[in-house]
């Protein structure tokens, strides 16, 4: 595991619970209106990354203070070791909140299936049509579709959301998306600021 950033709490980015955000160094996404743009590089300067150790004793020193953890990016699920570094921070008796690009459903069908998360947030960059443009990169949405379907059959606490990036997207596309996505999901429309 690689991380590019720690917050030591949040009371927002985890419903319902206080949480530290641990933030994965490497997207394979170029948003072009990425908050978190420092994240996109695999390869970012050591003196601003952290491994797994030091990510699980900066987790340990706040037992007691915290509910949960969020691990959001960059993209999480790029990293080859999330599924063990998952393993040991269940062992901390904490409840685990993924965020996610859903580019890569294999990974996130295996975290579901060995009950490694208790919520997960999947971003809907854009309609089919405008996902290679609102993501920065070519995407395969049939991968995109398959982890949608994977969180809205799942028994999990999950919402979907789009980041409303005017003028790359407009009312219609929210529409599109909102039309595309299963019913009875939690789907969320963020102003982009």
């Amino acid at each position: 595991m690689l991380f590019g950033g720690y917050q030591p709490i949040s009371l927002s980015d985890f419903p319902g619970r206080v949480a530290a955000i641990l933030f994965t160094q490497g997207c394979n996404f170029r948003c072009p209106y990425c908050h978190n743009a420092e994240l996109i590089p695999l390869c970012a300067h050591p003196d601003k990354t952290f491994g797994r150790k030091e990510a699980l004793a900066l987790i340990q020193s706040r037992q007691g203070l915290l509910e949960g953890v969020v691990i959001t990016g960059g993209e999480p699920t790029i990293q080859p070791d999330l599924y063990d570094f998952l393993c040991e921070l269940r062992t901390l008796s904490l409840k685990i909140k993924l965020d996610t690009n859903g580019s890569n459903p294999d990974c996130l069908a295996r975290l579901l299936r060995d009950n490694l998360l208790d919520y997960v947030a999947m971003d809907i960059k854009a309609p089919e049509c405008k996902y290679d443009l609102l993501s920065g990169s070519a995407v395969d949405y049939p991968s995109i579709q398959k982890s949608i379907a994977l969180l809205a059959g799942s028994a999990i606490d999950c919402h979907f959301r789009t980041t409303f990036m005017q003028p790359l997207l407009n009312d219609d596309d929210i529409e599109s998306i909102r039309t595309s996505l299963p019913e009875n999901i939690r789907y969320i429309v963020q102003e982009c600021k």
